[in-house]
């Protein structure tokens, strides 16, 4: 008999990281999204892991299930990978509550396990419906994934699922966090601990829930982005990354940033503040010469693609790498899963492009170098 996987895709995921919103949670977000052309994208961004999952198919017998259309159907189909559709959306576009009926629909048509895209928000729709005896897989397709469920990459979340199909595998318990939404897009923000699910055990392909960092290296860290900031150059774009060590480096550079958010600084002027992807391209017109600054997630390590969308493939593509600037404290960096940076700006060539050996301020005069992977 072969086993089952269920295959789940929030199409409204991410929609609102490159244009500055912070999330994608609620009708009136969305609303927003769209008024600002943002690109709903999350099918796009999670065919790697099916494409995976298809090459996988003469290895392994499994069958895939599937809720209709762009919850999952649609994506299936353009990576050429045969699936079941035993669940539909109450409505058009879909809910949370669609999210849950179509793991129940899942785990009642015999999946063991279930591949979902989305964000930190979906990983707790789907965790409302299956608890904590499922195991589950997340595609990073959200702004926020702080959440230990989640895969690297979406093409290492169908790794995942893949090795899961081929015989017994290993899980544990990881936590599910989230952030108010609207308490982010108003520069305030402490993760939430919403309970545990069950995934499957892969250090290399899993990433590691976000941690709060302790005070230590705090001094370190204030020399580092002091040290920074004195050495920004006159008609140079400098767009800052979201975060506490972003928003100390903003100080030092005389504005107040927005923490939460990207900012682009100019002269020692605020040129923007919580800048969407269009926003920094506009000003990388007018200011060719430019830097990237930003700080490490905690224990969790990506340094693109988890809550700075804003700073995206495009952006990138238009900095040099060697115009990026990394500040973290030590502390921080030896608390990172096997030492491991990585980025999932979901432009594969660009993450291959920044990978590779990455130096880090961790103090005045103080580096570390550290090697940075897709």
């Amino acid at each position: 008999m072969p086993i089952c996987i269920g295959v789940v895709i929030n199409p409204l995921a991410g929609v609102g990281g490159a244009v500055g919103l912070k999330g994608s949670d609620g009708a009136q977000t969305v609303a927003q999204a769209r008024a600002r052309q943002a690109s709903f994208n999350a099918g796009e961004r999670a065919l790697p892991a099916l494409l995976r999952l298809r090459a996988a198919a003469g290895r392994a017998d499994f069958e895939v299930v599937t809720a209709a259309g762009a919850m999952g159907e649609d994506a299936c189909r353009a990576a050429g990978l045969p699936a079941r559709v035993v669940a539909s959306p109450a409505g058009s576009p879909s809910a949370p509550a669609d999210t849950a009926a179509a793991c129940r629909a899942f785990v009642a048509h015999g999946a063991t396990l279930i591949l979902f895209a989305g964000g930190d928000g979906t990983a707790r729709d789907v965790a409302a419906a299956v608890g904590t005896a499922f195991p589950v897989i997340g595609i990073p397709c959200g702004v926020k994934m702080y959440s230990g469920v989640f895969a690297l990459t979406a093409a290492r979340a169908g790794e995942v699922a893949a090795q899961c199909m081929q015989g017994p595998f290993d899980v544990q318990p990881v936590e599910l966090l989230d952030i108010d939404e609207a308490e982010l897009r108003a520069d305030r923000s402490s993760s939430r601990l919403h309970g545990h699910v069950l995934a499957p055990v892969d250090r290399t392909r899993m990433q590691s829930s976000k941690a709060q960092m302790p005070g230590s290296g705090r001094a370190d860290i204030d020399a580092a982005c002091r040290q920074l900031a004195a050495q920004c150059q006159r008609d140079t774009l400098y767009i800052v990354g979201p975060g506490t060590t972003m928003a100390t480096l903003c100080e030092h550079m005389g504005v107040r940033g927005t923490m939460l958010g990207v900012d682009a600084v100019v002269n020692g002027r605020l040129a923007a503040a919580d800048a969407s992807e269009a926003t920094l391209l506009a000003l990388l017109d007018e200011w060719p010469s430019a830097s990237i600054m930003v700080g490490v997630i905690g224990r969790q390590g990506c340094l693109f693609g988890r809550g700075n969308q804003p700073i995206s493939a495009r952006v990138l593509q238009r900095v040099p790498r060697q115009r990026i600037e990394v500040v973290a404290s030590v502390h921080k960096l030896l608390s990172l899963v096997d030492g491991r940076l990585f980025v999932d700006t979901g432009n594969g060539d660009m993450d291959r492009a920044l990978a590779g050996p990455l130096r880090i301020r961790t103090g005045a005069n103080r580096s570390m170098v550290m090697r940075l992977t897709s």
